[in-house]
């Protein structure tokens, strides 16, 4: 079977409307290609912490989520093994963005580096993920979508 890198892309934004966490977060797919993946999210209340800034953990969880998109669209099943973040400021905004992409693959260890930014465009954090790569064909990762 051929899927064109736009059957990809939406048979992939598909599989990831499945991703319960992200949805209730309010996080969604804004950008995917052979390079680089973008994943936003709108602060709410229900993100701050108690300085009224968004909590890290939801700016964490974005940008693991940009990692998890760009991930799969190059190596279908591949999970976060490991993350790690560094907090560069506060996030007193309203609107999150989160782009990932992958610096190193090397058999079944994909590494990805992941900014976050705020909607002025600076930089709230930086992030590098290790995932682990399974062995499954894209065809057999989205066959329940098709």
């Amino acid at each position: 079977m051929i899927i064109t890198d736009e059957e990809r892309i939406k048979l992939l934004k598909k599989f990831f409307e499945e991703d319960a966490y992200a949805a209730i977060s309010g996080m969604f797919i804004t950008s995917i290609s052979k390079e680089t993946a973008s994943v936003e999210a709108d602060v709410k209340d229900i993100h701050y912490n108690a300085d009224k800034v968004a909590q890290g953990g939801m700016i964490y969880t974005l940008a693991d989520f940009a990692f998890a998109v760009i991930s799969n669209y190059l190596h279908p099943k591949t999970v976060t093994q490991s993350g790690h973040i560094t907090y560069l400021r506060p996030a007193a905004c309203k609107h999150l963005k989160a782009s990932a992409r992958e610096i190193a693959r090397n058999g079944h260890n994909s590494v990805g580096e992941v900014t976050v930014e705020n909607e002025c465009g600076d930089i709230i954090c930086v992030a590098s993920f290790n995932g682990f790569i399974k062995d499954v064909s894209f065809e057999e990762f989205i066959k329940r979508f098709i």
